[in-house]
């Protein structure tokens, strides 16, 4: 589940705003995450953001590393929906 927030700014920037939830496959555990980015158009049909992220989770199992975690992040995509995403945890 994510909802997604974009808007143009002046001098062709991408804003973006997303919040979501990311679970365990048994669906015992969840996460949720706010992140904001700044995007750019990097090629033809190809669009990079640049950003960070905020995570958050009450669980004490798997998922309980990823509770006040901090990340900054890459999100790129081109025109035929091709995805990379990087993340580095901001300590």
């Amino acid at each position: 589940m994510m909802d997604i927030t974009n808007e143009v700014r002046s001098g062709g920037a991408l804003y973006g705003e997303a919040k979501g939830i990311l679970m365990t496959r048994d669906g015992q555990e969840m996460v949720t995450y706010t992140a904001e980015g700044i995007g750019r158009v990097v090629g033809p049909g190809k669009i990079r953001f640049v950003g960070s992220v905020f995570y958050s989770t009450a669980s004490t199992g798997k998922l309980a590393f990823l509770n006040n975690l901090v990340a900054v992040f890459e999100h790129e995509v081109d025109e035929s929906g091709n995805v990379s995403n990087k993340l580095w945890e901001w300590k």
